[in-house]
């Protein structure tokens, strides 16, 4: 039955000339450089910071040593930007730049 009524859609999506994925957002994805790290457990912080910004979709990050790591970050750039996930990790009291 969903399978039905889900071709059924993408049938009608095509009769007007639009597919499933020019509905969709086009999302993003960017690195972060990321200061003050200074331990294995810190990019858990950061990752919880930059996941709580309406929008973002998946987050990686790592702890690079000598007081540096990165983030890569995905997101919905209709609901978000890069500005808002640096001010999410600076407030988490961890720097971020591109």
């Amino acid at each position: 039955m969903l399978r039905t009524l889900f071709l059924s859609s993408l049938i009608a999506l095509s009769s007007l000339g639009l597919s499933a994925p020019a509905l969709a957002a086009e999302l993003q994805t960017i690195k972060l450089e990321v200061d003050n790290m200074t331990c294995s457990m810190c990019p858990y912080t950061v990752k919880k910071a930059l996941r709580k910004v309406d929008g973002v979709t998946a987050v990686k990050a790592q702890y690079e040593g000598d007081g540096k790591g990165w983030a890569e970050v995905t997101f919905d750039p209709a609901k978000t930007d890069v500005q808002q996930l640096i001010q999410a990790s600076t407030e988490a009291g961890y720097p971020a730049h591109q």
